[in-house]
C-alpha cells in the first residue's frame, strides 16, 4: 500500500536526519530505500530489515553490484514479540505482490506463505550497543503498531525521526495517540511538497519529529 506522496514523504525523512547515525529501514523490501540512504550520505549506517528470503537475495545483489558498504542486511520481521511468525506475500491477478508482504493479511486470502523469525526493535538494538539511532522507515502494511509497542525503549532513548505508512483504521489511531503522548509531532508533506503539522487530513504517510527536533 502506497501514498501518494510516499517518495516525497520519503525524501523529506532523509533530508531531516542528522549527519552520522544508525537508520532503520523496517520492512526494506527489495532495498531500494535502504541503497538510496546509503549513497546519500556514508556516514549513516543502514540497516535493511527484511524477513522474505527472495528479497534478501535481491537486496545482496543490489549492495554487491553497487558496491555499498554501509548497509547490514537483517533477515527477520520486527514485531512485539520475539518467535517464528506466518508472512505471506499476497497474489494478485495472478501475481505475487513482493511490495505488500505482509504479518496481517488474511488467512484465506491467496499469497505465497512463509514462515519467518520475528523479534522486537528492542531486541534488535541489543546488537549495536555503540549506535545511536538517528532514524526508523517502517513500511510493514498495517503492522506498525506492533513495532512501535516493541520499540518503545529505543524510541524514548535515542528520540529518532521516524517515518511511517500507516493504514487508515484503528491501528493508526493507536499509533498517532502514542506517539503524541512520547512528545513526537506528526507531521506530513501536502499536495505542494512542504512538511506541515498533521490536523487530522486524510493522508497515509507521516514523519514523526522528536520533542527536541
Amino acid at each position: 500500500m502506497r501514498g501518494k506522496h510516499y517518495e516525497s514523504t520519503f525524501r523529506a525523512f532523509s533530508h531531516l536526519l542528522p549527519d552520522r547515525g544508525l537508520v532503520l529501514d523496517i520492512g526494506a523490501n527489495l532495498g531500494v530505500m535502504s541503497a538510496y540512504l546509503a549513497q546519500k550520505n556514508s556516514s549513516w549506517k543502514i540497516v535493511a530489515i527484511e524477513p522474505i528470503p527472495l528479497h534478501v537475495t535481491v537486496i545482496n545483489r543490489f549492495l554487491k553490484y553497487k558496491q555499498l558498504i554501509n548497509i547490514e542486511i537483517v533477515e527477520k520481521a520486527i514485531s512485539d514479540k520475539d518467535g517464528w511468525v506466518e508472512m505471506k506475500v499476497p497474489m494478485e491477478e495472478g501475481m505475487l505482490q513482493h511490495g505488500l508482504a505482509s504479518l496481517e493479511m488474511q488467512k484465506d486470502s491467496a499469497g505465497e506463505l512463509h514462515q519467518v523469525h520475528a523479534i522486537t526493535l528492542d531486541q534488535l538494538m541489543e546488537q549495536y550497543p555503540k549506535e545511536v539511532v538517528i532514524g526508523i522507515k517502517i513500511d510493514v502494511e498495517n503492522h506498525e503498531w506492533e513495532v512501535l509497542q516493541g520499540g518503545l525503549q529505543t524510541i524514548q532513548k535515542y528520540q529518532p525521526i521516524i517515518m511511517a505508512e500507516l493504514w487508515n483504521d484503528l491501528k493508526k489511531q493507536q499509533c498517532l495517540h502514542l506517539l503524541t503522548l512520547l512528545g513526537y509531532r506528526v507531521m506530513y508533506v501536502n499536495i505542494q511538497g512542504q512538511l506541515v503539522s498533521y490536523q487530522g487530513e486524510d493522508v497515509i504517510d507521516y514523519i514523526f519529529l522528536p520533542p527536541l527536533a
